[in-house]
């Protein structure tokens, strides 16, 4: 007897689909798998044959042989637990080959026949769409994440013998689809901090209010406690919501790390924040199964390096390509897998060891020793950040209670009229924000008048800028502009800009 089911194995972020094809015979018995399978996909052998035993269903034993098509391409995962069970079933009898036709499946079983989650189920489900299937056969616990994809009838099992008893009655209940309207919606309440909790630094907080509203990378250089990692954690107060196309991009990156959790989709613009000690791998993705690493996984949100002096000088130069390219391109002997890296860089570091240069009564870091410690940083990583603005120390007055400061509410409004401005000038084009403008659209778009040309050609030569440098400065004069809903740039949006780019990433620290 024979039977064919359909499953899928994951390759970066994307499903490609594979046949477990079943084949029960007389002779010997034995069980063989061929197909280039993994060592998980091969102990699959052991599970899948307890799982059914211990199911209450007798196996007459047979010669069973699974291949797993196109046999080329290396199948990875527990995933395939379910699959391999169900033509095994159904190379038997207990299964008819049409309730298993035009039905995806994937999932993992436990020796006692329980049907566990598994990662990667949102790239499954929408290959399954892509593909033409009709239904999709998913563990309990990935229900929701499935029904996200609505061309799809979505079910599952807690079990085995359940899944089995379903099918062989025909009574199958099917996931409802899932609206994610409300969910967006939802997703920018219940934020427990806010931007009115930080006193003073009204200059850090206006660079943060432009680099968000034109998605630029961002520096903060100042001493302890100048409220640096504060105002940078607060950023996702004043992020505007995700489309439901992000949505799902994003959704299957955290699918496929297995970050989703109880919930279907992720509708938050994502904040991560590694350690200074996080290795190569662990940032960029990869590993011999590549997987997302904190950049792919910051993917249309915020990449925040918190005393970004410490972390390693190779992991901080890693960031270089994808800032330019937007994605990762990780390469293994039998495959290549694309990673997405479209993020804001948030970067907050103090000017020395000690963190009170240049105020010599508390720094006593010898000039070497600051050029020493800010040169981690220095070069094509900074020139590749848009605003870079100093915090200082407070005074005692601005740290009253009674002091008001604008909240996170009134900045995200400001910058999403700033966006529609963005939205509606890039609406024939594939870019969303300022800070992702080309050549072309820098030219169509951030004509200067003769003054503000003249400003910016003398700040070039004066402060030895790069090319990038000229291009980013009218990146963010563009972004002001918009955020004083002017459609011409003017001198004072250039020469904020300007401030900006200062002594600390022209070199003149």
């Amino acid at each position: 007897m024979f039977c064919r089911v359909l499953c899928a194995d994951i390759c970066g972020i994307e499903a490609k689909t594979v046949f477990v094809e079943a084949d029960v015979s007389g002779g010997l018995p034995g069980f063989y798998m061929v197909g280039l399978p993994s060592s998980e996909v091969k102990e699959a052998k052991e599970r899948v044959l307890r799982a059914i035993y211990n199911s209450g269903i007798d196996l007459p034993p047979r010669k069973i042989t699974i291949n797993l098509s196109p046999a080329n391409m290396r199948k990875s995962g527990s995933g395939f637990d379910l699959p391999i069970a169900m033509a095994i079933l159904g190379a038997y009898g207990y299964v008819e080959g049409k309730d298993l036709d035009q039905v995806m499946i994937a999932g993992e079983l436990s020796l006692d026949g329980k049907i566990n989650p598994i990662h990667g189920v949102l790239p499954i489900a929408l290959t399954a769409a892509r593909e033409g299937m009709k239904k999709l056969l998913i563990p309990e616990g990935n229900l929701a994440e499935g029904a996200v994809v609505g061309t799809l009838g979505v079910f599952g099992a807690p079990d085995l013998r359940t899944l089995l008893t379903m099918l062989q009655s025909g009574e199958i209940s099917y996931e409802k689809e899932i609206d994610l309207e409300p969910l967006l919606e939802r997703s920018l309440q219940d934020l427990a901090v806010d931007f009115s909790e930080v006193k003073g630094q009204e200059v850090a907080k206006r660079a943060t209010l432009v680099a968000v509203a034109g998605f630029h990378h961002l520096l903060y250089v100042g001493p302890p406690g100048s409220g640096k990692s504060m105002m940078a954690r607060r950023i996702p107060t004043i992020l505007n919501k995700l489309t439901s196309e992000e949505c799902m991009e994003l959704s299957r990156i955290y699918s496929v790390a297995g970050l989703l959790g109880t919930q279907p989709l992720l509708t938050r613009r994502p904040f991560r924040a590694p350690h200074h000690t996080i290795t190569v791998p662990a940032l960029v993705g990869g590993y011999q199964i590549p997987r997302p690493g904190e950049i792919s996984l910051a993917h249309k949100g915020v990449l925040f390096l918190d005393e970004a002096a410490e972390f390693k000088k190779e992991t901080i130069e890693t960031l270089r390509i994808p800032l330019e390219t937007k994605q990762i391109v990780l390469n293994r002997l039998s495959m290549q897998a694309v990673f997405p890296a479209d993020f804001m860089l948030v970067m907050a570091m103090n000017p020395c060891r000690c963190g009170y240069y240049p105020d010599r009564h508390f720094c006593h870091c010898s000039e070497a020793d600051v050029q020493r410690y800010f040169g981690k940083i220095k070069g094509p990583i900074l020139d590749r950040i848009d605003v870079c603005v100093g915090t200082k120390k407070l005074n005692v007055k601005e740290l009253r209670p009674d002091i008001r400061t604008e909240s996170s509410a009134e900045m995200r409004e400001k910058i999403i009229r700033a966006q529609k401005r963005q939205e509606e000038r890039f609406r024939d084009e594939p870019i969303l924000f300022n800070s992702q403008m080309g050549q072309k659209e820098i030219e169509q778009y951030c004509k200067l008048d003769p003054d503000s040309e003249q400003i910016l050609d003398l700040a070039y030569e004066k402060y030895n800028m790069s090319a990038r440098g000229y291009m980013k400065v009218l990146k963010v004069a563009r972004t002001i502009a918009d955020l004083s809903d002017e459609e011409q740039i003017t001198k004072d949006h250039v020469m904020e800009a300007l401030s900006y780019r200062n002594a600390f990433v022209e070199g003149e620290l």
